[in-house]
């Protein structure tokens, strides 16, 4: 279900505001995660101190303390809080200012019990979690009558809105070429016919301060393969490039006809960069009109190739560090208004801003940016869009990019901000509509098409286009998501049963393999097994004898479900019970299929397994033991 999120600043009877913390109630579920514990009174019993949820989409995950925080003194209270999470979460440099609403279900009256605190907080690599050491007193929440804790079960949820971010804010630098100069070179290939390699380099050539070379595939390259010669223009050296840089260039590549002067060729432009430092053509030419008598392509068994090669542009990329509050003011129709920060997210320079169109670029598309946790890019029209009509107007729009883009069934919601930046007064024009847009994939892009007419942006006087340069940006706001709302059920087993396996083991000295299983055995509606590794693993490889408890068919599992087990393991001592050997005390663990297996690398030294006096090793024999008891189980919600 998908809600908007909502943090108004209430007081008065819809809300009690103590120690800054907003208590409100709410009919709509939660939109990032909901976590439903089953025979929650067992949590205590089974020394589960606190739960740690799954992490969910929108960065975080829940840890709830179902008799308190104890690292913190929490009495007669519930603890829960929001924690920062994914691979980014450690990283002591970033920052997320977050505004967050943490929820907990009225199972009577159907509404949630919502906490949110009345400022953002932030979130970093020293302080990822955020929360209410007193959520609710144990004797509210168990009260019956209240609807928090029914048959045993309760209900928590949580939304998170990212205010802002401190991070390093992408930019790029596009400089057009003014004066151009083409540059020719020719490349003469001898006994063609003796030409054995896929493909051949010509020597490398100097145009526009970069390196370059004709690369040419005899046979043919692709689609071409065996029917056609492919040619092409390439960098000679990509990775010269600084990251995200790129060169447009138009070429032309040929090949003579020495005799008749009826030259094959091929025309085109290209951003060239590290990641695309190839252009050119499959099918340049027929293998068999290139060979054909009279025609002049292989003369004294000679071809010709010429490239001419015009660098009219390139893109550098760049970093400044800025962090800036967002500002959406709630007006009709499009705002027009001028800020002195910059914008937040991404930042792009134009040089020689008239070249655009004479080296026909009516459309420039940024390289890909991330805000709100999704990729965008801008897509600029330097003489407006053509194909929605646009005259004598500038047009400039947000799209949404990255692998999330084409997904039909995945809608965006956000409010943006376009800029252009007034040169001559240090400030920046920024439109912004008053709706929030809806981003899918069938409308990936939202902008506006009449951004500035050219006749303002053109006037020196106003800023924005100065020494032929112009300087445009984005912020973005991610104000909700249509999509799935995934949770998880915690559901603890009441009367949890004990199951017994007991595995005799013969021929040791026999044993040649690094590991063996068990007969697999049901405990908990699963089916598990004892793993024996009779010369050890891992860091007890050699010294060691280890032994893993270990789902059977863990891929039975669903890829979020996992199964939380207290188990012994056991060596025998079939004379003296007093003298069997248990690794420490029962171990709990929660086996998925992603971790589904839990032992030791050094369960008992080889040398006191192996001597036979100790009695755990008779006749060649030994019997292991493993009681398992699944106490709980957490399983996606559909």
């Amino acid at each position: 279900m998908m809600t908007s999120l909502n943090f108004d600043a209430q007081d008065g009877k819809d809300a009690l505001c103590v120690e800054r913390i907003l208590r409100s109630f709410s009919d709509a579920p939660p939109t990032h995660y909901t976590v439903k514990i089953q025979s929650l009174s067992l949590l205590a019993k089974n020394s589960l101190e606190k739960y740690e949820s799954g992490d969910f989409e929108a960065g975080g995950k829940l840890v709830f303390y179902p008799n308190g925080n104890k690292s913190r003194n929490v009495k007669d209270h519930i603890s829960l809080y929001l924690v920062m999470s994914g691979a980014n979460a450690t990283q002591i440099s970033r920052e997320v200012y977050a505004v967050f609403r943490l929820f907990l279900l009225d199972q009577n009256k159907g509404n949630y019990l919502v906490l949110q605190e009345q400022n953002e907080r932030r979130f970093h690599g020293m302080k990822l979690d955020w929360g209410f050491d007193q959520f609710l007193s144990q004797k509210v929440f168990t009260e019956a009558s209240n609807g928090f804790l029914l048959d045993d079960t309760s209900v928590f949820g949580a939304e998170i809105f990212v205010c802002k971010e401190r991070s390093t804010c992408k930019g790029e630098y596009l400089s057009m070429v003014k004066d151009a100069v083409m540059y020719k070179h020719v490349w003469k290939i001898d006994n063609f016919s003796k030409l054995d390699a896929e493909f051949y380099d010509s020597k490398t050539f100097i145009s526009g301060d970069q390196k370059w070379k004709i690369q040419l595939y005899p046979k043919g390259k692709g689609n071409g393969i065996g029917t056609h010669l492919s040619l092409y223009l390439a960098l000679a050296d990509p990775k010269s490039l600084p990251p995200g840089s790129k060169i447009y260039a138009d070429i032309t590549l040929r090949i003579l006809d020495q005799v008749n002067a009826r030259h094959q060729f091929g025309k085109g432009n290209f951003w060239f960069s590290a990641s695309n430092p190839e252009w050119g053509w499959w099918r340049f030419i027929t293998l068999g009109f290139l060979s054909q008598a009279g025609m002049g392509f292989l003369s004294k068994d000679t071809c010709i190739v010429e490239a001419e090669h015009l660098q009219s542009s390139t893109v550098v990329k760049f970093t400044t560090m800025s962090m800036n509050n967002l500002n959406f003011d709630d007006q009709y129709g499009i705002l027009r208004t001028f800020s002195d920060s910059m914008p937040t997210h991404y930042t792009f320079k134009i040089q020689s801003f008239s070249l655009m169109s004479k080296h026909s670029l009516e459309r420039y598309e940024s390289e890909d940016f991330e805000a709100g946790g999704y990729k965008w890019k801008l897509a600029f029209y330097p003489n407006g869009n053509k194909s929605k009509n646009v005259k004598e107007h500038i047009s400039l729009y947000l799209v949404l990019a990255g692998a999330n883009g084409p997904q039909t069934c995945w809608e965006v919601y956000a409010a943006f901000r376009l800029f252009l930046l007034d040169q001559n007064n240090g400030k920046y024009l920024a439109l912004q509509e008053q709706k929030e847009r809806c981003f899918h994939g069938i409308k990936l892009d939202w902008g506006f098409d009449q951004f500035l007419s050219q006749k303002d942006f053109t006037d020196a006087s106003n800023g924005f286009l100065v020494d032929d340069a112009c300087v445009f940006g984005a912020e973005v706001f991610v104000r909700k998501e249509r999509s799935t709302c995934k949770g998880e059920c915690l559901s603890m087993i009441k009367d949890a049963v004990m199951y017994k396996h007991v595995w005799k083991i013969e021929n040791l000295s026999k044993l040649d393999e690094e590991s063996y299983d068990s007969e697999t055995f049901i405990a908990g509606d699963q089916k598990w097994k004892i793993e024996f590794y009779p010369k050890g693993r891992d860091d007890g490889k050699d010294s060691h004898l280890s032994i893993d408890l270990a789902l059977a068919d863990p891929t039975s599992l669903s890829p979020t479900s996992k199964l939380y087990a207290q188990f012994t393991l056991r060596l025998v001592d079939p004379v003296y019970s007093h003298r069997h050997f248990e690794y420490g005390t029962k171990a709990t663990w929660w086996f998925s299929a992603s971790s589904p297996k839990r032992g030791w690398p050094k369960f008992i030294t080889l040398g006191i397994f192996g001597d036979e006096s100790v009695g755990y090793l008779e006749n060649d024999s030994t019997i292991l033991e493993a009681e398992v008891t699944v106490l709980g189980t957490a399983i996606a919600l559909d």
